[in-house]
This record gives C-alpha cells, structure tokens and sequence, in this order.
C-alpha cells in the first residue's frame, strides 16, 4: 500500500484514541517499515511471497513487544510496535488476493460491504500474496517506466497483484476498507488487553496521551 494511504487509514482510525503527538510517531514506524533495507528478505513485514504464517507470528511477536513495554514505561518502543502491527495488516489486504476471494463469495458488493476476517478465507488455498521479484519491481512502479516493464512482469508477481492505490483498478477500495476495518479491530483489541492486564493505568494513559 502506497505510503499516503497507510497514514490516511492508521490517521483517521487512531485519531479516536490516541494524540497528535503520538498518533505522529506510530505514522512514523508504520511508513519506515517501506524502507529499502525492509523491502528485500522480509516478505514477512509486507505479507508478500504468501508468508502468511510469518506474518502472523511477526505481528503477535509485536504485539507482545508493545504490552510489555508500555508495563515498563518504554512508550517509544510500544508505539512503534503499535506502527508496525498496523502497517502489515494494511499490506495485508493490498499484497494478497483476499478482496478478490471476498468477492467471489457475493454479488455485485459495494466496498464498505467487505468483511475483512472471513475465517474461510483466511484457511482457503486459494489465498496467496505477491511475489518480490527483487530490484524489478521497483522500475515496475516507476511512472513512465512501469506501462513497459508492468507488462512483462510474472502473473504472481507484486508488481501484477498490488492492490496499493486507485491505479491498481477497482479492488483498491475494497482492500483500503477492509485495512481500515482491520485497523479499527487491532487498537481495539490491544486497548482491552491492555486495560485487563496488571498495567498502570497510568501508563496506559501516558501511552494514549489522552
């Protein structure tokens, strides 16, 4: 997904919950998970390569890194774990084919229809995600060079299956929904585990900035 669209999402849902000042620094590790040296040997990050399994287990990974380190103060280190958790789920949706498996199952759907955790999706075979084909990918999406090289690219590749902006077609919306609901469901969760866990309230507070 298109850096723009990761912080109008994680923007427009955590706004509710957290500061500005916060909120800014959880943007800021969500967009640096699209650092170069993040986009080669971590398909994991990305949910690309069909790592679905890695990535789910990069993400419990963080979420256990953000309870234990807003319990010790260490706020910095929880919000940007925070901003990673949410920037492979929103890649979730744009790198792999869920929205289109979605739609197979309904007819004519309009995108604030999705259900963004369909379990027999979520266990279908069916599911796969893009492949990084390496540096190609990169003048895949360079303006100008990409009308060329898009064409020539494998039918599994990123540059072919990326749902990351309107140019992707008209699936785009559908996954930027389905990452927003996601988005949504995540903070959710966390703030209940962090309110039901032996954490200061304090520090929960400090954490939100609200």
């Amino acid at each position: 997904m298109k850096t723009k669209y990761h912080v109008e999402i994680t923007q427009n849902v955590l706004q509710e919950y957290f500061s500005q000042e916060n909120l800014k620094k959880i943007i800021k590790a969500n967009i640096q998970q699209d650092r170069v040296k993040n986009q080669f040997g971590h398909d994991y990050i990305h949910f690309d390569g069909s790592a679905f399994s890695e990535g789910f287990t990069y993400i419990e990974d963080q979420k256990a890194i953000l309870l234990k380190s807003v319990e010790d103060s260490d706020f910095q280190t929880a919000w940007a774990a925070l901003g990673r958790i949410l920037h492979s789920w929103q890649d979730f949706y744009s790198h792999s084919n869920y929205v289109q498996l979605w739609h197979q199952t309904t007819e004519n759907p309009s995108p604030e229809e999705i259900d963004h955790n369909d379990p027999e999706i979520f266990n279908s075979p069916k599911l796969i995600s893009g492949k990084n084909y390496g540096i190609i990918e990169f003048f895949a999406m360079v303006p100008g060079l990409s009308r060329l090289i898009k064409p020539l690219m494998p039918a599994d590749s990123h540059a072919k299956m990326n749902l990351d902006s309107p140019k992707s077609g008209p699936y785009f919306e559908f996954a930027f929904i389905a990452a927003q609901k996601r988005t949504k469901q995540e903070i959710n969760v966390i703030l209940h585990q962090l309110f039901t866990l032996d954490i200061k309230r304090e520090a929960i507070h400090v954490y939100l900035g609200k």
